[in-house]
């Protein structure tokens, strides 16, 4: 199997498991110049579910958090507020993501770490990890995609499919040392932060849910 495949593939079971459960993973980074790759994921979006919002960098606060309404106030005689772009919850996909200012990435963060059941897509231009998107957002997102030359499609399980496992996703268990493995795995590999054990636990209840399964196998743990 060769390399784009594999990613694919990969790719594929991200999506999924965030359409299963969006607020507990909060979302994708996927990096790749405007062409068939990023073509292919974009259209792949629009299978999630929920309500989609996209955003670009220069975004006001007020479009996206809300804010007064001066001509509604004035009008009523009292404090009336405009709901903002993420009022609701939903996915927001941040383009030129290599471009957030830190301001943006501060309240993108409070709102993922607010627990209203936000996600966010990352759509990163950049041509390196340096100049691409903020860390503060990476690092609460629970993949991370580098698309590789070539396009094939990305497909999402059925809508029916995604709503069953959403079902059973509360009902699916985990193995009582999952959670021992993977923060000593995590350590293993040098990381610190405490969400990357989380987030694979997380990923490996949603992808059982995905496969109809109601204990996370040891399959599941190695793929999240």
């Amino acid at each position: 199997m060769n390399a784009p495949v594999r990613l694919v593939q990969r790719t594929e079971r991200a999506l999924a498991a965030l359409a299963v459960d969006p607020g507990g993973l909060k979302g994708i980074s996927f990096r790749a110049r405007i062409g068939p790759a990023r073509q292919a994921f974009e259209t792949a979006l629009r299978h999630l579910p929920g309500l989609q919002c996209r955003i670009h960098p220069g975004i006001a606060d007020e479009q996206l958090f809300g804010g007064l309404n001066i001509a509604g106030s004035l009008a009523e005689g009292r404090p009336v507020r405009d709901a903002g772009l993420a009022a609701q919850p939903g996915t927001l996909i941040l383009t030129m993501a290599e471009r957030c200012t830190p301001q943006l990435s501060a309240r993108l963060a409070q709102l993922l770490d607010s627990d209203q059941g936000h996600s966010l897509i990352l759509l990163d231009e950049a041509a390196s990890p340096e100049e691409g998107a903020p860390d503060a957002l990476l690092e609460r997102l629970a993949f991370h995609i580098e698309a590789e030359e070539g396009a094939k499609p990305v497909r999402l399980p059925a809508a029916a499919d995604i709503d069953a496992a959403r079902i059973l996703l509360p009902n699916v268990e985990l193995p009582s040392d999952a959670a021992q493995v993977l923060v000593a795995i995590a350590a293993r590999f040098g990381i610190e932060s405490l969400r990357a054990p989380l987030f694979a636990l997380r990923t490996a209840r949603a992808l059982a849910a995905v496969d109809r399964q109601k204990t996370v196998t040891e399959a599941h743990l190695q793929e999240a």
